[in-house]
Order: C-alpha cells, then structure tokens, then sequence
C-alpha cells in the first residue's frame, strides 16, 4: 500500500527530474557522440574564476545570512511571545511573490543610491532573497530547544553569553546546518540576482544561462550543469555523513 502511494511521486520525478538529467548527461558528453572535450573546456582558467565567483558570492551570502537570521530566529523562538506568529507571517510573507518581482523591488532601491551593477548590489539582493531561508530552519530548531536546559545553565550559574555558546548555539546546530545547505547551494547556482543587479558579473548560473540560451551551445552548457550538479550532491553527502539527516 505504501508503496503504491509513493507510485504518483515517483512518476512526478522520474518525468521532470530524472528523464531531463539524464539528458543533460547525455549531453555533456557530446550527445549524440561521445567526447570528454566539453569537461576540458571547463577546466580553461576563465571557468575556475566563476567557479571560484559562485563559491565565494554563496559563502558571502550564507554568512551574512546566518549573521541576520539567527538573532531573528533567536528572537521569534524565545522572546516573542504572543508576537509570534505574527513575525512568522512577516517572515513568510516574501513566499508569496515571485522571485522576479522581489528583485526589481530591489532594484528600484538601488538605482537612487547608485549602486547598481556593483558587486555590492549582488549581495544585498542575494541576502534579501535568501534570507528567510535561514530564519525559518533556525526558528524550527531553536523553538525545540528544552527551557529548562537554559534555566538549567543559568542556575548553575552561566552567564548569559556562556549559556548561548555551550547550551543554546550546540543544541540549534541542525537548524544551523539545514540553514546553511537551503542557503548556499541555490545561491551557487543563482543567475537571476547578478544577471540583474550586477551587470557582467559571471557566475556559474549566468554562464550556464547563457551558454543554453544566448550561444545555444548546449553541450557545454551541459557540462558545466554536471559539474554544477556534482559540488551540491557531494556537499549533500558530507552533510548527510556527518549529521544522519537533514532536520527542518
């Protein structure tokens, strides 16, 4: 029976994830050929430099993501009290638009301040996006802790930054974690925010978008989208090993 009512799932996988992959593999290696030239091409020094782009623009954001959200997170879970559910809504509340249109709002506050197309805009409209992605893991977390364990601590005679460092941060540390992953890896592949907000910046999304869509070269677009695809399964599985299981 339970295999059976996974059945529709596994349909919806296999048409619009596993088929389209598979092309996309296929592809990679020359489709309908086969050559390993197009994984030499990537290995050419201007594809390392956005290699290396996309790694440190994710990592900028994820931190500063992280550094906004767990105060926020921390604030909502513990503090808020009756306020609760109203933050989360307002938290939430950005779900209901497009992703689109969140960026040309953004857009519209830079243009006065003068910076756009700056890499500075990037992260600002990275961040914005991607932060309700962190808040809502660590609120999960950290609206399980146990009261007592930090009523515990204080009673023992913690202070309030000993109680935080040795109590509260370990055990918000699958939050963290999840927070992290749901962050960094849309944000390595992220092409909408730098194609609009900073101009000629390259990342690994703009050059695969427009090695697809600009040049039609769908080979190297392929894969770059492999090799794209290769980082985030192994991120996956090293958090997968070292945790069990990603917690929400």
């Amino acid at each position: 029976m339970r295999q059976f009512l996974a059945l529709p799932s596994l349909i919806y996988l296999t048409i619009l994830f596993y088929i389209p992959f598979l092309i996309v593999i296929l592809y990679s290696f020359g489709f309908p050929g086969f050559t390993l030239k197009y994984y030499s091409e990537i290995l050419d020094p201007i594809y390392i430099k956005v290699f290396i782009n996309s790694l440190t623009l994710a990592s900028i954001t994820t931190l500063l993501c992280f550094l906004l959200a767990y105060p926020v997170s921390y604030y909502i879970a513990l503090k808020a009290g009756k306020w609760k559910n109203f933050l989360l809504i307002l938290v939430i509340l950005p779900f209901w638009i497009s992703f689109l249109l969140r960026t040309y709002a953004i857009m519209a506050l830079l243009t006065p301040l003068g910076l756009m197309f700056t890499y500075t805009a990037i992260v600002i409209g990275m961040v914005y996006d991607y932060l309700p992605f962190m808040i809502l893991p660590l609120y999960a977390s950290l609206e399980r802790l146990s009261r007592s364990q930090i009523e515990a601590s204080y009673v023992l005679g913690a202070k309030p930054y000993q109680t935080f460092l040795k109590v509260t941060l370990p055990l918000s540390k699958p939050g963290i974690v999840a927070g992290i992953i749901l962050v960094f890896i849309p944000a390595l592949g992220e092409f909408v925010v730098p194609a609009m907000l900073g101009g000629t910046y390259a990342t690994i999304g703009t050059i695969t978008w427009d090695l697809f869509l600009r040049y039609h070269n769908w080979w190297k677009g392929s894969a770059l989208s492999v090799v794209y695809m290769a980082i985030v399964l192994v991120a996956i599985l090293l958090y997968i090993k070292r945790v069990g299981r990603i917690e929400l």
